[in-house]
């Protein structure tokens, strides 16, 4: 890296399938206009949504993704930082959707990164403490942050008797340990393909649901492409009080369910940043039972700084989530691998949460 330049994990043009590759290159390093701040990441992770950019199945155009992580201030600009200080970014605005870091700005996979005047005035970067650049709380604060969103949103609402996670990835495998910390015993079922979920399509599913205690929340943390399936079974299946946390992203318009046509992207939408609060939850009748809807989109600086904590007091939070540590090279190649191999698997094992160590050179 020079004066003038950095390395940075850059995706490639996209193939036939749309799927864009990655490699390390140096890129310039980004001028400041006034106010903007300069960082050097740390830590940063892959998550699903990078996953889902690079597989093709989302356009957002950013040539270097990552919205998670830790990061050294390099130039403080209006953030009244000192140089050094260890930041993480939330990588979502609640006022504006301009900024969305790693989706359409250029994101953390990088030596230096440029967070613009609006989001360092709006308290995007947020100082945390110094050991929080350790892989697992830099990898997991904001996937951690999201789920303890979920949670607070639905707790405002019921004390669940049973709980659901559709999908046994990064936020599902959280948001059940989460759920489990906050209420201990409850009676819980993990719906996915991993050795201690059971299948979406197990032909004993419907029954176990049936049998749920009332009432029930059901976290929804499938890839955007298994939501409206996850959301009408367990509209079809739960019987009585269900409370949906619609945490998964959803398509656009009316989705049919047991109440009717229901806009359920924009109730998802209706959460963002931590606002409004009470949150807003959407209740339908149906002949088994009450459904009610919410999601949420970003997360607040209160969540992340929440996030941190817990992954220093609570060690069981996460455990075996974080299934990868590489530098920015081996990133190239886990990412690689991943993509052009059927199986989410890397050197034999299943690629959950990946920490990318960057390095802070100021």
């Amino acid at each position: 890296m020079s004066a003038t330049t950095h390395r940075a994990l850059v995706r490639q043009r996209a193939d036939s399938s749309g799927r864009t590759l990655v490699k390390v290159a140096e890129v310039p390093t980004p001028r400041l206009d006034p106010g903007d701040a300069l960082l050097a990441p740390t830590v940063a992770g892959i998550c699903g949504t990078d996953w889902q950019i690079l597989g093709g199945m989302r356009d957002d155009p950013s040539p270097v993704l990552g919205h998670e992580g830790v990061a050294s201030v390099v130039e403080p600009g209006k953030s009244g930082l000192p140089v050094g200080t260890a930041v993480t970014v939330n990588p979502t605005h609640p006022h504006d959707p301009s900024f969305l870091l790693g989706h359409n700005l250029p994101g953390l996979w990088a030596e230096r990164i440029r967070i613009p005047a609006t989001a360092v005035q709006a308290g995007l970067v947020i100082p945390v403490p110094a050991d929080a650049g350790r892989p697992r709380v830099a990898a997991l604060a904001e996937p951690l942050a999201s789920a303890l969103y979920g949670v607070r949103i639905a707790r405002h609402t019921l004390r669940p008797a049973a709980l659901v996670v559709w999908g046994d990835g990064i936020v599902g495998r959280l948001a059940r340990d989460l759920w489990h910390a906050e209420l201990p015993g409850l009676h819980s079922v993990l719906v996915g393909h991993g050795s201690d979920a059971i299948d979406p399509h197990a032909a004993e599913l419907p029954r176990l649901l049936a049998g749920l205690p009332s009432p029930i929340v059901a976290v929804i943390a499938t890839p955007r492409t298994g939501t409206r399936e996850a959301l009408t079974f367990l509209d079809r299946h739960v019987p009585g009080t269900l409370l949906v946390d619609v945490h998964a992203g959803v398509p656009s318009g009316p989705i049919r369910l047991t109440a009717g046509d229901i806009d359920v992207a924009t109730i998802r939408a209706a959460n963002c940043g931590g606002s409004p609060w009470p949150p807003r939850i959407e209740e339908f009748a149906r002949s088994h039972g009450r459904l009610l809807l919410c999601g949420h989109r970003g997360v607040s600086g209160g969540h992340l700084r929440e996030a941190i904590d817990l992954l220093h007091t609570a060690p069981d939070i996460g455990k075996g989530v974080l299934t990868h540590q590489v530098g920015l090279e081996e990133a190239a190649d886990l990412i690689n691998t991943v993509l052009t191999s059927s199986m989410r698997s890397t050197h034999g094992r299943r690629v959950l949460k990946a920490a990318i160590h960057i390095g802070s050179r100021l």
